[in-house]
């Protein structure tokens, strides 16, 4: 199998969707081939926090809610304001939360 077949099979790995041999293949590609097994591990990676963090809650001005803005910015074609702006107001916000006036 190459590694596009692999990068493709990845996600029913991780959901055990897999026929048996088909599953047998992709794990012993993923154990011969460093960038595969990579990849296949920052998918568990995401997956295990985006299933931890589903609940959360995100709070305007706060970095997970710039994130949220700024997604759903781009998402959303019809955007109040354009994500690099978004972006712009979450770094210049850090800079200039230890200064006082």
């Amino acid at each position: 199998m190459t590694c596009q077949q692999i990068d493709e099979l990845l996600s029913d790995l991780l959901d055990d969707e897999l026929a048996d041999g088909v599953r047998a293949d992709v794990e012993a590609h993923l154990y011969s081939c460093e960038a595969c097994a990579a990849s296949y591990h920052a998918l568990k990676r995401t997956v295990r926090f985006v299933r931890a963090n589903a609940g959360t809650r995100l709070q305007p001005g706060t970095p997970g809610g710039a994130y949220q803005e700024f997604t759903r910015a781009l998402m959303d074609e019809s955007g109040a304001e354009a994500p690099e702006q978004i972006l712009i107001r979450g770094i210049t916000g850090r800079r200039n939360e230890g200064r006082s006036l």
